[in-house]
Formats: structure tokens, sequence, C-alpha cells
């Protein structure tokens, strides 16, 4: 039995000498690995260790920000796969500064996650973030901000006229002055990468009602009596306007014309005419060297404060040509 004993001891140590010896041939240490390299796969056998020696004696070259899966301090094991996702350079502008990164991302987004670029709920990115990443592309990030502030501005006042019966017509003043309102504003602002872009109302508040300016506009007729050589007058306005002469004939309105006015009335001397927004058909007026007359026609050239003197003869209109007069509106 003691004999039987020490020969199970030998066996067994010399099977375990013969597995040493097996274990450290190379002929047993080889496993299957596929390696995919983006589009190219390789199919090769590598002897016992990890990914990183298998890719090393393989000799495929792994670049900065290549990823690897499994890690490349995985172990191997008996038909594993390998992936290679190869890293794309691309330059980021962020915040001021650029840098060229590389990472194995297939659109922007992922690219600058792989990248530490945090973005923030309004920020915007160019391209957008779902564009395919290529070589060399620059992707820019433009960093938004937005900020509320409070501003007042003056509500301008309107002008308003009043016919004011204690003024004398002619006169024009300030009854009331006006005074401009404060409206606050809340806007929103928009900054992007520092720079103010854009600002919006979001809330109006009137603080001050403004107040209407009051222009007074004298309406009280005053009569006057001012001394000619025909005698008083009493007038009760009194214009500055430009004055030329006309005679009716044929000289000066042609062949066809009948010497009747606008208002009937046969022109010639005592009879004008005038701009009726200026002066109304029917009133009487008196021009110094002329002479009291009746605003009874009008004329396509008579516009504004110009008047037209008629006279009886061709001569005496030359002769009175064109004058800077005042016209005296005629009390009724």
């Amino acid at each position: 039995m003691r004999a039987l004993a020490d020969d199970r001891i030998k066996a067994l140590v010399f099977l375990a000498v013969l597995y040493g010896l097996v274990m450290a041939s190379p002929s047993w240490a080889i496993l299957g690995v596929t390696v995919v390299d983006e589009d190219r796969i390789v199919h090769a056998e590598a002897f016992r260790g990890t990914v990183e020696k298998a890719l090393d004696q393989l000799q495929v070259p792994i670049d900065a920000g290549d990823r690897i899966r499994p890690g490349p301090d995985a172990p191997l094991a008996p038909g594993m796969t390998v992936a290679i996702e190869r890293a794309v350079p691309a330059v980021i502008a962020v915040d001021g500064h650029q840098r060229v990164h590389r990472a194995p991302a297939r659109t922007v987004a992922e690219f600058l996650a792989d990248a530490g670029v945090e973005l923030g709920p309004d920020d915007r990115v160019i391209p957008s973030p779902a564009t395919p990443v290529k070589p060399d592309m620059v992707i820019r990030v433009i960093r938004v901000r937005h900020e509320e502030a409070v501003r007042q501005v003056p509500i301008p006042y309107e002008t308003r006229r009043w016919a004011e019966p204690r003024w004398e017509k002619g006169r024009v003043g300030v009854l009331r002055p006006g005074r401009p309102g404060v409206e606050q504003q809340k806007i929103r602002l928009t900054y992007e990468d520092g720079l103010l872009v854009r600002q919006a109302i979001v809330e109006r508040t009137v603080v001050e009602e403004p107040r209407a300016e009051i222009i007074g506009i004298g309406t009280r007729i005053v009569v006057r009596t001012l001394e000619t050589p025909s005698g008083p007058i009493r007038y009760t306005d009194v214009l500055e306007m430009d004055a030329t002469a006309y005679y009716p004939g044929p000289e000066s309105t042609g062949r066809f014309a009948d010497g009747r006015t606008a208002t009937g009335l046969l022109a010639g001397h005592g009879v004008v005419a005038v701009d009726p927004s200026v002066i109304r058909l029917g009133t009487r007026v008196y021009i110094p060297g002329y002479g009291i007359a009746i605003a009874g026609d009008t004329g396509s050239a008579i516009r504004g404060r110009r008047i037209d003197l008629g006279f009886d003869t061709y001569r005496e209109a030359v002769h009175y040509g064109r004058r800077r007069v005042l016209v005296y509106i005629l009390a009724d």
C-alpha cells in the first residue's frame, strides 16, 4: 500500500510539471482575436496578454483620442472582438479661447461632451449640435445670458389748441405748459459672449400720466380805427401781403375774357382777388395807396398771403406793378 501511494504522488508531480511546460509553450497560449478598426476588420492570433499588447503585436497604431473597447488594460479572452473608434481633430472656440481637440464623436454635441464643454440652456452652437463632425472643422460655442433690468422713460405730452375768447384775435400763446409723463419699463437684456445684442420690453407701467400742453388762440374781435386820406376806417385785423396789379382787358386776361369775377362782380378798380382760406370772399378791405375794395375774385396763382388788385386801365396796372402792402380787414 505504501508503494502504491508513492507511485500516485510521483504521477501527480509529473502531471504538474508537464502542465507547466505545456502552458509555458507559445503554441498552447494562442487566442483568436478580431480587431475592428473603423471600416477595416483584422482577424489574427495573439499571445496571451492584454488588449494593448495584442494591438502592439498586430502593429495597429493608436493615436491620442482614439477609443478602444474593451480598454487597453483588458485581458484577452478567446474569440474577443476589439473595436477601435478613430478620433477626429476639430477646433473648439469657446469662452474667448480656441483649442484643438480629438475625439471619436459622431456629432458636434458628442464632440463637445467629450471635450468637457458644458452648454447652458440658452447657449448657441455653430454648427448645430446634430451636425456630423468633420476633420478640422471649427465649432463655435456662443454663451447666451439673460438679465432683467428696470428703467424709466418719459411719455411725450400732446399739444391741444383752445379758442380763447378773452384774448384778442391773432394772439397765440401757451395757456398751460405741458408736462411729460413717466413710464416704468421692465426689460429683458440678452448678452452673447458678454456683448448686449438684444433688449425687449416685457412689462410697462405708467408711473405718472402726461399733462397736455394747451395753446390758446385768441378769438375776441377788437375794432380799431385808422385815419386815412379818405377819412377814418374801422378794422378788425391787418395782414401783410404781396400785392400784384391786373387789368381785366385782353392785354392781361386774353381776348375771350368777359371781365366777370368769381362772385359775378365786374372786374376793375375796387375788386381784388384773394385766397378764400386767408380772406373770405365778400370781405371789405383797405389797402394804403389803393383804397377800399371788396374781395370778389380768386385766381390759380393767388395762394396764401397774395392779393391781386384790379385796375380800370392797363397803364394803371403796369404802373402799380408789384408791392408789399398792408391789408386792413374792415369791420362790418
